[in-house]
């Protein structure tokens, strides 16, 4: 059975951002910083970084535990 995150479509950081209410220069800033997972799409100066929802909750829920 295929894992269903597989055919999760990836968001932009914009996307990402208008779901958490923040801006965009913060969700790249928490990924750098290791606390939201993403995948760079290629290598070069301008290299965009997409996320999958399910993973940024999780690390979300995570990042909350006590």
């Amino acid at each position: 059975m295929p894992d269903p995150a597989e055919f999760e479509p990836f968001l932009t950081a914009r996307e990402v951002a208008e779901r958490l209410r923040i801006a965009p220069t913060t969700v790249l800033r928490y990924y750098d910083e290791g606390v939201l997972p993403g995948r760079r799409l290629r290598k070069g100066p301008r290299r965009p970084v997409r996320f999958r929802w399910s993973e940024v909750e999780a690390a979300l829920i995570e990042e909350n535990r006590p």
